[in-house]
C-alpha cells in the first residue's frame, strides 16, 4: 500500500465484508434463516476479506501467498456465493462443476510465477473464473426468483450479479488487447486505484443487498406457504381453498373448462380414535393424504377440509370423469392397510361431489358437494354420491329427515 487513502478504502471494504459476514452467521445460528445458505454467504464475505488483504501485500517478488493463494481465496468466496444460493432455493448442488472450474483456473495460474510480470495473463484467468461463477449464481436466482414474480421483476434483482459477471469479462477483454491498462481497471499490482476500490466495494455491497434480499423473500414465501398448508398432512388447508377455487371458477367462466369439487369423508373415524388412540389417528389421516396425492394429477387441489374431511378441487372435470376419479379413490383407499403396533387398520370413504354450473356460486357447488358426501354417509357409507341443484339437496336432505 503506497498511499493513506488506499489504506482508508481497504479498512472501509474489510469493514463492510466482516460486517456482511457476521450478519450472515447471526441468520444462520440466531434466526435459523437459510442456515446453510447463510454460512456460505458467511464464509464467502469472510474469504473476499482475506483475499482482499492479502492482495495489500503484493510487491514485485515472486510470493504465491500473495498472489495465488489470494486469487484462489477469492474465487473460492464467489463459489460459495454460488452454493449458498443453491442451498437457499433448494437447488441441484454444482460441487463437481464449481471444484472442476477451481482447479482448471489453479492449474492455468500455476503456469507461471506469480509476479507483476504476467499479472495480466494472471488477471484474465482470475477474471473469467470470477465471471462464470457470479454469472452461473445470477442464473440460478433467476430460475428461482421467476417462479414467485413476473419475469421482468426477475430479471431486475438479478442486475447486479448479470452487471458485475459482464464487467469482469471486459476487463479480461481489456485487459487481452491492451495490456498497458493493467494499472487502471486491475489491483493485481497494488491497491492504490481508487476506481478499483470503489469498484470491489459497490461489488461487495450489490452482492450482498441482493443476497439477503433473497434470503428474506425466501423467507416470507415459506412463511406464506406454511399459512396455508396443514401441519399434519402437508396438504393444503381451508384458508388456501377459496384462492384456488377463484381461480378455477374463472377459468371455467372464461374458457368453459368445467371442474368438479369432492368432499370425501373416511368412515367410522371416531372409532379408530377410540380404539387405537390419536397417533394412531393421525397416521391414518396422514396415510389418507398420501394415498390421494399419490393416486390423483399435478393440477388436482388437495386440501384437507377439517377433521377428517377431505375436499379435492379437480380442474378439467366433468361429471362423468368425477364419479371415474371417486372410485379409483375410494378403491385405492379400501386396497391400503395401516399397519399400527402391530395392527392392521382398513378404512374406507364417503364421497360426494358435484360439478360447476351457470348458476351455481363457489359457495353453493360447496355446498353441494358437502351435502352429497353426507348423503353418501347417510346411505351406508363407503358410498359415492353427487348432486346437481340446491333443490334436489334441498329434497334428498328433507327426505332423509322424515
Amino acid at each position: 500500500m503506497e498511499n493513506s487513502q488506499s489504506i482508508v478504502f481497504v479498512q472501509f471494504f474489510s469493514l463492510i465484508a466482516l460486517s456482511c459476514a457476521i450478519a450472515w452467521t447471526l441468520l444462520a445460528t440466531l434466526l435459523h434463516i437459510a442456515p446453510r445458505a447463510s454460512w456460505c454467504f458467511a464464509a464467502a464475505n469472510t474469504f473476499t476479506v482475506i483475499g482482499i488483504l492479502l492482495y495489500t501485500q503484493r510487491t514485485e517478488a515472486i510470493n504465491y501467498l500473495y498472489w495465488f493463494v489470494a486469487d484462489m481465496t477469492i474465487l473460492l468466496g464467489f463459489a460459495l456465493v454460488h452454493w449458498g444460493c443453491q442451498y437457499l432455493f433448494k437447488q441441484a448442488l454444482s460441487y463437481r462443476f464449481d471444484l472442476i472450474l477451481l482447479t482448471t483456473a489453479a492449474l492455468l495460474m500455476l503456469l507461471v510465477p506469480p509476479s507483476v510480470i504476467y499479472a495480466v495473463y494472471l488477471v484474465i484467468v482470475m477474471s473469467m473464473t470470477a465471471a462464470i461463477f457470479i454469472s452461473l449464481s445470477g442464473i440460478d436466482n433467476f430460475r428461482a426468483v421467476k417462479k414467485h414474480l413476473p419475469l421482468y421483476y426477475a430479471a431486475l434483482l438479478n442486475v447486479p450479479f448479470f452487471t458485475i459477471g459482464l464487467l469482469f469479462i471486459i476487463r479480461a477483454i481489456v485487459l487481452l488487447f491492451s495490456p498497458q491498462q493493467l494499472a487502471h481497471i486491475s489491483a493485481a499490482d497494488k491497491l492504490n486505484s481508487p476506481l478499483v476500490l470503489w469498484s470491489y466495494i459497490i461489488l461487495l455491497l450489490l452482492t450482498n443487498l441482493v443476497l439477503f434480499g433473497n434470503a428474506l423473500a425466501r423467507l416470507v414465501f415459506k412463511v406464506a406457504r406454511l399459512a396455508n398448508k396443514d401441519q399434519l398432512t402437508g396438504l393444503w388447508n381451508r384458508h388456501a381453498l377459496l384462492d384456488k377455487l377463484k381461480q378455477v371458477d374463472a377459468l371455467w367462466l372464461r374458457n368453459d373448462l368445467a371442474y368438479s369439487l369432492m368432499v370425501l369423508d373416511l368412515d367410522h373415524f371416531k372409532r379408530i380414535n377410540d380404539t387405537y388412540g390419536h397417533l394412531a389417528g393421525d397416521k391414518v389421516l396422514k396415510h389418507t393424504a398420501e394415498t390421494l396425492q399419490n393416486t390423483l394429477r399435478k393440477i388436482d387441489f388437495i386440501c384437507r377440509y377439517g377433521g377428517e374431511e377431505f375436499l379435492i378441487i379437480l380442474p378439467l372435470t366433468d361429471k362423468k370423469e368425477a364419479q371415474i376419479v371417486a372410485e379409483k379413490i375410494q378403491q385405492k383407499i379400501k386396497e391400503s392397510v395401516i399397519v399400527w403396533q402391530k395392527k392392521h387398520i382398513s378404512t374406507t370413504l364417503s364421497i360426494g361431489y358435484a360439478t360447476c354450473k351457470t348458476h351455481l356460486s363457489i359457495e353453493q357447488l360447496l355446498q353441494l358437494a358437502d351435502d352429497a358426501m353426507y348423503l353418501a354417509k347417510s346411505r351406508g357409507r363407503n358410498t359415492i354420491c353427487s348432486l346437481d341443484s340446491i333443490e334436489q339437496a334441498n329434497e334428498i336432505i328433507s327426505t332423509t329427515r322424515q
